[in-house]
């Protein structure tokens, strides 16, 4: 009577995994919407976004329009650069640290390298 049990229970996890083979589960990268992320961490206090119409929201804030500046080849420096790790090629540090996860940092960053100048 045990084998069954766990037969019967051996048997079902291994329907269940084949079940999200086939149907492929997602990823959780990409889950994640790096527009809502930049949005919801607002990103947009300091950065303009033009190609996907998001303005600054402070006119206090001097950060460039990222559109068209984030590359694949960008991303690692980028990201050490917004966590406060290391400074840009000029010597200035971010002006705040971006305090989400390593995820969500990523979702933003490949978002940006999608947005293109028109």
């Amino acid at each position: 009577m045990r084998n069954r049990t766990f037969s019967s229970w051996t048997l079902a996890l291994v329907a269940t995994g084949a079940i999200l083979v086939f149907l492929g589960a997602p990823s959780p990268a990409a889950a994640l919407d790096g527009k809502a992320i930049f949005i919801a961490t607002k990103c947009n206090l300091c950065h303009t976004v033009s190609s996907a119409a998001i303005a600054k929201t402070s006119e206090k804030m001097k950060a460039p329009d990222l559109t068209g500046k984030v590359t694949a080849a960008d991303e690692p420096k980028l990201a050490k650069f917004v966590r406060k790790l290391e400074p840009n090629k000029d010597g200035k540090k971010h002006g705040k640290e971006f305090k989400g996860t390593d995820e969500e940092l990523q979702a933003i960053l490949d978002w940006l390298a999608t947005q293109k100048a028109k």
